[in-house]
């Protein structure tokens, strides 16, 4: 049938990422073919959860050859290749009625995806051949970095999507594969040398790594060869060129290459807001707001402009915002932010210049009002970035109230951060009920103890505070602070001095009590009746005694 669909993947020790993969593709294709290079882990069984194509391929360093072997293992017209760390993102287009309108066209570009921080939506944009025509013309060539050969013109289009999103990988599985990347570039371009699509990979993988003396030759050459026939890679290329000689610190260089290439791509939105940055870091603010309003103009480019998404949009405003602070033109920067967070929400950056700028001019509780009026503390990752401005500010009520205003879905740290700012406000039994819904499992356990050891000694309660501490004691990285918080709940109810060692069991005690003792210094409570401040003092004078029982005699 000319409109069945085949994906095609090669996979190695994938387990952790093959079922998202697969399940995203879920009524998009007919057939799943999987060729597995030589797993140690669960990936082929998981393989064939979803189909029976699945196949065993010696690895030699080749992607190609790989991927052209599962193309041989397909029946589909249509193939779709993807990596196992790849989803299709769902609502962003239909395969089969990409393929049932134009009949000319053999193959597609699709958009992909790869975010740089998936918390404030930063990813850059590619377009890469992955849907094309089961028909025998269309092989992957390259052994590292493999494309898909096209000899025809007129046969490719370029499809607004499906979009194809990457997995966000860490640090240490990023560089672990641009280090295979780089040894297999390294031998690719021996035997190669004039081949500028690898010199432009090279740059990128230097790039990336860190290494911008490393990458700027590479891509000097990639970007000054490949012609505009090739744009899908010389417009990345002369991106990743910009940005490399900024890393440099060549602003001069990287502002002539700009402004060449803005008459030669008026539409290349990216080239406008990295010409604002250079301004910018050079001080020129009235050049940079320029750059970075004919940034915001162009918005997103068209397709094939490998683009940074929101430096058409809320990067653009919220840099914006920052240059006109540096002219003193404060409302109007003000604005900018406004539009940094309404154009995207999780960028949270702009909630710090908004706060700062509002601080300069306004009391807290002016701050507090025009947040709540803006709807800003409804968003949680916004709510909580101010209340912690508020805290470190010396307002743990205000914090409090911050969070309080939330109607977004409430999260472990959004627990430990209401029970947080409960305490320090003088409400500490409400602050126990909060910080009593983590569980042990939680990353914010150890920290919730802890506040809640404290607030059991603020309320006289010296016997559970010991109690909860012995039970710190029990995990390993919380002893130090155990100990602690023991002889300060004895030295509370009992009084007296107390000299011992600096270290226990090789863990040093002197610096965790001083981490205490500030977090103590942060209590503020609305109000402070009697016996509160007589525990307070007790609290704040035993961690006294504390750090001057253990630390270093002259």
């Amino acid at each position: 049938m000319e409109d069945t669909i085949s994906l095609t993947m090669i996979v190695k020790n994938e387990a952790g990422n093959l079922k998202n993969c697969l399940d995203s593709v879920r009524g998009q294709v007919d057939e799943i073919v999987i060729v597995d290079t030589g797993s140690t882990d669960n990936t082929p069984e998981i393989a064939r959860n979803y189909t029976d194509k699945v196949y065993s391929y010696p690895w030699e360093g080749d992607f190609s050859a790989a991927r052209n072997f599962a193309i041989d293992k397909a029946n589909g017209a249509w193939i779709l290749t993807l990596d196992a760390d790849e989803v299709l993102i769902p609502g962003t287009g239909d395969l089969k009625l990409l393929i049932a309108g134009e009949n000319q066209i053999e193959a597609y570009l699709l958009p992909i995806d790869n975010p740089t921080a998936e918390a404030t939506g930063e990813a850059n944009r590619y377009w890469v051949l992955r849907f094309f025509k089961n028909n025998g013309h269309y092989r992957f060539c390259g052994k590292i970095h493999e494309q898909i050969v096209v000899s025809e013109t007129g046969v490719v289009g370029i499809a607004k999507g499906p979009i194809i999103k990457h997995k966000m990988l860490s640090t240490r599985e990023r560089n672990r594969k641009r280090g295979r990347n780089l040894a297999l570039l390294k031998k690719a371009c021996a035997e190669d040398s004039r081949n500028y699509f690898l010199q432009y990979y090279l740059g990128v993988e230097w790039l990336m790594l860190g290494k911008p003396d490393r990458a700027l030759p590479f891509l000097k050459m990639a970007y000054h060869n490949l012609t505009d026939d090739n744009f899908i890679f010389r417009g990345p290329a002369l991106r990743y060129l910009v940005i490399c000689l900024i890393a440099l610190g060549k602003y001069d260089e990287a502002i002539c290459l700009c402004l060449e290439a803005n008459l030669r791509y008026p539409e290349y939105t990216d080239i406008y807001y990295l010409g604002g940055v250079l301004f910018e870091e050079k001080k020129e603010y009235r050049l940079a707001v320029k750059w970075f309003n004919q940034a915001l103009q162009c918005g997103t480019p068209p397709p094939l402009y490998n683009h940074m998404n929101g430096a058409g949009s809320f990067l653009a405003c919220y840099h914006l915002g920052y240059c006109h602070e540096k002219l003193g033109q404060m409302e109007l920067a003000r604005r900018y932010y406004e539009r940094a967070l309404e154009s995207n929400p999780s960028y949270i950056y702009p909630v710090y210049n908004l706060f700062g700028n509002l601080k300069a001019k306004h009391g807290p509780g002016h701050i507090l009002e025009y947040f709540k009026e803006k709807g800003y503390l409804k968003l949680i990752n916004i709510s909580l970035t101010t209340a912690e401005l508020f805290f470190a500010l010396g307002y743990p009520g205000m914090a409090r109230r911050c969070l309080e205003e939330t109607k977004s879905k409430r999260t472990e740290e959004y627990t430990f951060s209401l029970g947080k700012y409960n305490i320090y406000s003088g409400r500490l039994q409400e602050g126990l009920e909060y910080l009593e819904m983590l569980p042990c499992e939680s990353n914010f356990y150890i920290q919730a103890c802890k506040l809640r050891t404290l607030a059991m000694l603020l309320m006289g309660r010296f016997k559970a505070g010991r109690g909860l501490a012995l039970k710190l004691w029990k995990i390993p990285p919380a002893r130090g602070y155990a100990l602690v918080l023991i002889k300060l709940a004895c030295l509370m109810e009992k009084g007296g001095e107390l000299v011992y060692p600096p270290k226990v069991r090789g863990v040093e005690l002197l610096d965790l009590s001083l981490e205490i003792l500030n977090q103590c210094s942060c209590y503020l409570p609305d109000r402070y009746p009697n016996q509160q401040k007589d525990l307070f003092f007790r609290l704040f004078t035993g961690m006294e005694k504390i750090i001057k029982g253990i630390s270093p005699r002259d």
